[in-house]
C-alpha cells in the first residue's frame, strides 16, 4: 500500500514525459480563480493534512533528528524564496535506499534518504527539492483537476478511496487505485510535460534566490542519467521524472541565463550525508575501513574524520571518536553536528556527566536546536533525570511547535515522573499526528474521566477532544 500511495501522488502531480522546449522563459499562470475552481486552498490544505497523517502511518520515515531537522531547514530556506499559497509546508525524509522524491498537496514534500546519498552537493539536493516545491507552490494538482474537470475529480477520488480502502485491506486499495488510474494516465501526459517544464524553471529561480547554484539541478540530472542508463529498471525518480538530453540541456541553459552569483552552501550538508553513509553501512567496521581509506587518500579530511568518529562510536571505540571530534571542532569550527557527535561519543565512552554538560553547552550556543533537545532529553531520561527531560521537551514543543517524536518522548518521561494525565495528553497528540484519532480520543477520555486529574488537564482534554471528534466525524462522513 505504501508504494502505491506514493506512486499515485507522483502521478497526480504530473510526473510524465520529459520537458522539451526552446522558449527562453515560461509564462506563469494566473494563480487566482482558475486553480481554485476544482480544489480550493482550504480543501487542498485539508487534503494535505490527511495525507501527511497517512504518510506517518504508512511510510518508513527517517528517525534521525539531525537528518529530519536539516531537510526541514533546507526546505524552508528554499520556501523563503518561493511564491506560493499559505500552506503548512512540511519537508520529510523517507528511510529508503530508492532514489526518489515527491510532492503532495497542501505543502508536503518528501525526499528519500537514497536520493540524498546520490547527490554530491547541497545545490544538487536543493535542485530536486526546489523542483518538488514548485509543484506545490504552482498548485499543479488543482490546475490539473481544473483542466480535466470530471476526470480530475475521479482521479482525486480514486486516490483518496485507495488510501481509505488500503487502511483495511492493502491489496484491495492497490487494486482500486490502479484500476481507476489506468484509463486516465495517457490523457495526463501532455499536461504533465507543461508542469515538469514549469517546475524545472521555477525551481531554478528558487535555487538562485536562495544563494544555491542553479547548475546543481542539470548536473544532478546528467549524472543520474549516466549512472542508470544501462540499468534494466531505472530508479523510481526517473520513472516519475524522466530525464532526457533535451531536458538536461534546457535546464542548463536556463541556469546560465540566471547569471553568475554568490553560492552559499551549508557545511552541514556534508555532515548529514556522511551520517547517512555511516548508518547505511553494512557494519560499523565497514564504515571505519571506508573513512580510514578516505583519510589515507587525503579526500576531504574533515568529512572523513567526522564519518570515522561516528563509525567508531557505533563500533564501541568511543575514546578515539572523542579525540577526533575535539580536533574537528578546534580545526574546522563549532558546528552543531560536531558537538552532538562529541556528546554522544562521550556518553558511549562512559563519561555521562561530561556528555550532559556538552549537551547543555550546545543549547547555550544554539538555543532550541531540535536535534540537541531530542538527544539531550534522551540522555537525561537514561540518566534518570526525568523531570529535567520533561522540562526541555515541554519548552521545545511550546517554541518549536508540534512534533510526534517529542510528544512520544514527553509521554514516556511524564509517566515516569508521576504525571500520568500529562502523559496521556502527550500520547493523544502523538496519535492524532499519525492519523489514529480514535486512539487519541481514548487517551483524552481517560484524562476527562480520571477523578484525580487537575481541572487544567481536564479542560485541555475536553477542548482537544471536541476538536478531534469533529475531525473524526468529518473524515468518516
Amino acid at each position: 500500500m505504501t508504494r502505491i500511495v506514493v506512486l499515485l501522488l507522483g502521478l497526480l502531480l504530473g510526473c510524465g514525459l520529459a520537458a522539451e522546449t526552446n522558449r527562453s522563459d515560461i509564462r506563469l499562470p494566473d494563480m487566482g480563480d482558475a486553480a481554485s475552481r476544482s480544489l480550493s486552498l482550504s480543501q487542498e490544505n485539508r487534503l494535505g493534512r490527511e495525507l501527511i497523517r497517512e504518510v506517518r502511518m504508512r511510510l518508513p520515515l527517517e528517525r534521525d533528528p539531525e537528518v529530519r531537522s536539516y531537510i526541514q531547514e533546507l526546505g524552508h530556506r528554499l520556501l523563503a524564496h518561493a511564491d506560493g499559497p499559505e500552506f503548512h509546508y512540511q519537508f520529510f525524509v523517507v528511510d529508503s535506499p530508492a532514489i526518489n522524491a515527491f510532492a503532495m498537496p497542501g505543502g508536503n514534500v518528501g525526499i528519500n534518504s537514497g536520493l540524498i546519498l546520490r547527490t554530491r552537493s547541497e545545490s544538487e539536493l536543493g535542485g530536486v527539492m526546489a523542483h518538488e516545491l514548485a509543484h506545490v507552490t504552482q498548485r499543479h494538482i488543482a490546475r490539473r483537476l481544473d483542466a480535466q474537470r470530471g476526470a480530475g475529480f475521479r482521479t482525486l477520488g480514486v486516490l483518496m478511496a485507495a488510501i481509505l480502502l488500503g487502511m483495511q485491506d492493502p491489496e484491495v486499495g492497490s487494486a482500486a487505485a490502479m484500476t481507476g488510474l489506468a484509463g486516465s494516465i495517457q490523457e495526463e501526459l501532455n499536461f504533465s510535460r507543461e508542469h515538469e517544464r514549469e517546475a524545472d524553471n521555477i525551481g531554478l529561480q528558487i535555487l538562485a534566490r536562495a544563494e544555491l547554484d542553479p547548475e546543481g539541478m542539470p548536473r544532478f540530472f546528467e549524472r543520474l542519467q549516466q549512472a542508470t542508463q544501462y540499468q534494466s529498471r531505472p530508479p523510481e525518480y526517473l520513472s516519475t521524472h524522466p530525464v532526457t538530453e533535451n531536458r538536461i540541456s534546457d535546464t542548463r541553459a536556463r541556469a546560465r541565463q540566471l547569471g553568475t552569483r554568490e553560492v552559499r552552501e551549508s557545511a552541514t550538508y556534508a555532515m548529514i550525508r556522511t551520517k547517512l553513509l555511516v548508518t547505511r553501512a553494512q557494519t560499523p567496521d565497514a564504515a571505519i575501513r571506508h573513512f580510514r581509506a578516505q583519510l589515507d587518500n587525503g579526500d576531504d579530511p574533515h568529512t572523513a574524520r567526522f564519518g570515522l568518529a561516528l563509525a567508531l562510536t557505533e563500533a564501541g571505540d568511543a575514546h578515539e571518536a572523542v579525540e577526533l571530534v575535539e580536533h574537528l571542532i578546534h580545526e574546522h569550527g563549532e558546528y552543531v553536528p560536531y558537538y552532538l557527535a562529541l556528546a554522544r561519543a562521550q556518553w558511549a565512552a562512559g563519561d555521562e556527566e561530561q556528555a550532559l554538560d556538552t549537551f547543555a553547552l550546545i543549547l547555550e550556543l544554539f538555543p532550541d536546536n531540535y536535534p540537541t533537545v531530542y538527544y539531550y532529553a534522551e540522555a537525561l531520561h537514561e540518566a534518570g533525570r526525568v523531570h529535567d527531560a520533561r522540562s526541555i521537551l515541554r519548552r521545545q514543543l511550546q517554541r518549536g511547535g508540534p512534533d510526534p517524536a517529542l510528544y512520544q518522548r514527553l509521554a514516556q518521561v511524564s509517566s515516569e515522573a508521576g504525571l500520568p494525565h500529562e502523559s496521556r495528553l502527550a500520547m493523544a497528540e502523538y496519535y492524532q499526528m499519525h492519523g489514529q484519532l480514535r486512539l487519541a480520543i481514548e487517551q483524552l477520555n481517560q484524562v476527562i474521566d480520571a477523578r484525580d486529574a487537575e481541572l487544567y488537564d481536564k479542560s485541555r482534554a475536553l477542548s482537544r477532544r471536541h476538536e478531534l471528534v469533529n475531525d473524526y466525524e468529518n473524515r468518516h462522513r
